[in-house]
C-alpha cells in the first residue's frame, strides 16, 4: 500500500471511530449514480463515510447482481424504495417488495426509506392498499432489524382550514408502525421554518434525514449553497442525542470532476457535519442565533 493510500485508510479509521457516538452518516448512491456502484462505494470509504444508502433504481438490483462485493466496500446500512417506473417491478407494491427482499438479504442493511403514494391516478390501487396497511415491515415479509420510514415530500400551500400535512404524515407513520424520513430540503421548498419542523418530531419516531440544502425551489444542494440554516439544524440533532442515520443526498452536478478532488469535496463536507452535530448542551441558545 502506497503512502496515500496508508493515510486514505488513517483517515478512514479515525472517521469510522468518531461516527461511533452520535448518528451514523450515509453517502446516497444518489448523489453519483451516473457511476458504478463498486465505484461509488470506494469513494464513501475513502471520504469517510460509514455507510451507503441505495437508491433502488433497477430490478436487476438483487442478491445475484454481485452486491456482496459492494457492501463489503461500504456497507449498504439503508435503502431507498423505487421512488418512479413502479412497472418496471410489475407495480409500486411489488417494488416495496422486491426491496424488503434485498434488503433482508443484506447482512448489514437494517431501514428502508419509502415516498409515501401520490395523488396521481396511476397511483390509485397502491393508495387502496396502503391505506388499509396498518404493519409494513409484517405485510412486507421483513425481518425483525428492518425498520421502515415514510419520507416527507415537498407541500404546496395547504388550505388554513386543513390540517397540516406534515403532522398527517407523522400521523401516518404512526398508524403504518414505521418512522419518518425527514428531508431537510424537501421542507424547505414547501417554504417550512426547518428547524420549527424537526423540533416538531418526536425522537422515537425519526429514523433517517435526507441532508442538502435548498434555495427557492432548486433542491439538494451543497451545504452552504442554499439558504437553509442547516449549521444551527445539525446543532439541534445533536442537542436531542440523535442518534440514527443521516444521509448526504446532493445532485450529482455539485461534484468536481476527478475522483480525488470528489473524495476532498465529500470529506470536508462529512468533517463539517460532524462538528455540528458534536455542538454541545453547553450552548443551549446557540443554535438559535447561526444562521
Amino acid at each position: 500500500m502506497d503512502g496515500i493510500g496508508q493515510c486514505r485508510m488513517v483517515h478512514f479509521m479515525d472517521a469510522a471511530s468518531s461516527d461511533q457516538s452520535g448518528p451514523q452518516i450515509l453517502l446516497s448512491a444518489g448523489c453519483l449514480f451516473h457511476l458504478p456502484l463498486k465505484r461509488i462505494a470506494r469513494i464513501g470509504r475513502e471520504a469517510g463515510f460509514v455507510g451507503m444508502e441505495l437508491i433502488m433504481n433497477s430490478p436487476a438490483l438483487t442478491p445475484d447482481a454481485g452486491l456482496e462485493s459492494i457492501d463489503a466496500i461500504l456497507p449498504i446500512r439503508s435503502i431507498h424504495a423505487p421512488f418512479r417506473n413502479w412497472s418496471a417491478w410489475g407495480g409500486h407494491l411489488n417494488s416495496w417488495k422486491a426491496t424488503t427482499a434485498l434488503a433482508n438479504w443484506l447482512p448489514q442493511a437494517d431501514h428502508i426509506t419509502l415516498h409515501p403514494p401520490g395523488t396521481r391516478l396511476a397511483n390509485m390501487i397502491h393508495n387502496r392498499w396502503f391505506e388499509k396497511a396498518h404493519d409494513l415491515s409484517l405485510l412486507l415479509n421483513a425481518k425483525g432489524r428492518i425498520q421502515f420510514s415514510l419520507e416527507n415530500m415537498p407541500w404546496a400551500t395547504g388550505s388554513p382550514f386543513s390540517k397540516d400535512p406534515f403532522a398527517q404524515l407523522m400521523d401516518q407513520c404512526r398508524d403504518k408502525n414505521v418512522g419518518l424520513t425527514f428531508d431537510v430540503c424537501h421542507m424547505g421548498v414547501s417554504g417550512r421554518d426547518v428547524l420549527q419542523a424537526i423540533d416538531a418530531v418526536p425522537s422515537e419516531l425519526l429514523y433517517n434525514v435526507h441532508y442538502s440544502d435548498a434555495v427557492g425551489y432548486t433542491e439538494h444542494l451543497t451545504p452552504g449553497r442554499g439558504a437553509l440554516p442547516l449549521k444551527a439544524f445539525l446543532h439541534r440533532l445533536g442537542n436531542r442525542g440523535y442518534d440514527r442515520y443521516i444521509t448526504l443526498e446532493l445532485e450529482p452536478a455539485a461534484f468536481p470532476d476527478s475522483q480525488e478532488a470528489t473524495i476532498s469535496f465529500l470529506s470536508d463536507i462529512r468533517r463539517t457535519m460532524r462538528t455540528h452535530l458534536q455542538h454541545t448542551k453547553s450552548h443551549p441558545d446557540h443554535a438559535t442565533r447561526i444562521p
